[in-house]
């Protein structure tokens, strides 16, 4: 049965959305995932009765995105969505043929994963789907809750401002917009692997490690990861014989729900690039200036000017009235031009991850990966579960380089890690 909040059988991408379907190619689109990793094997068919029990409490995931003449929009699905056993690669391709649905949720010995085509969510509403799905899954499973903490409950009605594009609503051209041009970065490239795979690098270690390392350095534990992946690109960038240096810039994203208050379960993210010369740098110098950037930049300001600029390039009269595949070739440039040209890696750290006591009885651990960049090579996440932190590494090279550099920062700060993956 359609969704009540749907007043038509469709509905318009978000400011953000709009680039990851132009960006796309026959080798790549933008799909990361969250899972949950359970401490016994996945019941499948309790998992797609989970499924199908949660499906409509999120109307904005029941849809598939359809070629309109001006833009891409998003088609609602009547038929339910199924549950697979895990085959492929994490964060293969994700087939956009105007009929499937956007997200797959994927078993594999104790893991549910959902993977989604980014156009439809960003982490912040991925991770609050995945918490419903293993919230129900749980339930299926015996566990009685006498409370759900921030899980979005099965049984309730969406609201409006879930499905609402908060670029839209949040516009405010008379506070200015952010420059489009920034300049390039160091990137390590590595040699490639085949079309398809995606290696994915785990380190595990004891949160209350981590908190005393950033506490030394008299920082947060974000700033303090951002730092130890910029000394690791500096590392490796000292080692090349290329004349010059270019300046480490992690890209650090924002939700602009805290900033802009806003509860959508679409996209609402923005970004900051931080910027690091190239130098003889000592750690804790590292850590100083990132702070600062940190600090100094990522307010309500500067939230507000990233989505004027976003938004603005969307508006402008001649781009509304150009078809869209004019839209997608512009688009596309951009994307490289504006996006994964000017950083070196992209980190994102959901942080802890909340769920009632009694899901910690099922749940060993939650993972966040970032699936293959169009250009880059190496992205890096975090998630924070029980006391244990995860980073993830995903790249698309052979060679570990920057997790293997990263990784010993850390143990020479005394952190216990405990490195896994996905391939020998």
């Amino acid at each position: 049965m359609k969704n009540e909040m749907f007043e038509r059988d469709w509905f318009r991408l978000d400011n953000a959305a709009k680039i990851y379907p132009a960006a796309r190619s026959a080798k790549w689109n933008a799909v990361f995932r969250m899972a949950a990793v359970l401490k016994r094997e996945v019941n499948p068919e309790l998992l797609q009765q989970a499924l199908e029990d949660i499906i409509d409490r999120y109307p904005s995931f029941r849809v598939t995105l359809k070629k309109g003449f001006f833009w891409y929009y998003f088609q609602y699905l009547t038929e339910l969505p199924s549950v697979s056993e895990e085959s492929a690669f994490p964060c293969s391709m994700m087939p956009i043929t105007g009929k499937d649905y956007m997200f797959r949720v994927l078993y594999h010995g104790n893991r549910i994963a959902v993977e989604v085509f980014h156009s439809i969510t960003d982490g912040t509403g991925c991770l609050s789907f995945l918490k419903t799905l293993v919230f129900r899954y749980c339930e299926l499973c015996g566990a009685q809750f006498d409370e759900i903490g921030d899980i979005l409950h099965y049984d309730d009605n969406p609201v409006p401002e879930e499905i609402e594009d908060s670029f839209g609503r949040c516009i405010d051209r008379s506070k200015g917009a952010l420059p489009r041009t920034e300049p390039k970065a160091y990137q390590i490239k590595g040699q490639k692997e085949k079309r398809g795979v995606l290696n994915v690098t785990h380190g595990s270690m004891p949160f209350g490690q981590i908190h005393a390392a950033a506490k030394r350095y008299g920082c947060t534990v974000n700033t303090y990861f951002v730092a130890a992946l910029t000394l690791a690109f500096m590392n490796r960038q000292q080692y090349e014989r290329k004349a010059k240096k270019l300046p480490v810039r992690i890209q650090v994203p924002i939700n602009l729900r805290k900033m802009l208050g806003s509860t959508t379960l679409r996209n609402f993210a923005g970004y900051y690039n931080t910027t690091t010369p190239y130098g003889d740098w000592k750690f804790e110098d590292i850590v100083a200036e990132l702070d600062s950037q940190l600090k100094d930049n990522i307010n309500e300001d500067y939230c507000q000017r990233f989505i004027n600029s976003n938004v603005s390039l969307e508006k402008n009269p001649i781009i509304r009235v150009a078809p869209r595949f004019l839209k997608t070739f512009f688009m596309d440039i951009s994307f490289y031009m504006v996006g994964e040209s000017v950083m070196s890696c992209a980190f994102s750290n959901i942080g802890n991850v909340n769920t009632p006591e009694i899901m910690k009885e099922y749940v060993d651990r939650f993972e966040f990966v970032l699936g293959a960049q169009k250009y880059m090579c190496n992205s890096m996440t975090c998630a924070s579960y029980n006391g244990t932190t995860l980073v993830t590494f995903s790249r698309t090279s052979k060679d570990p380089i920057l997790e293997r550099e990263f990784f010993k920062i850390l143990t020479e700060h005394g952190i216990d890690v405990t490195v896994s993956s996905n391939r020998r």
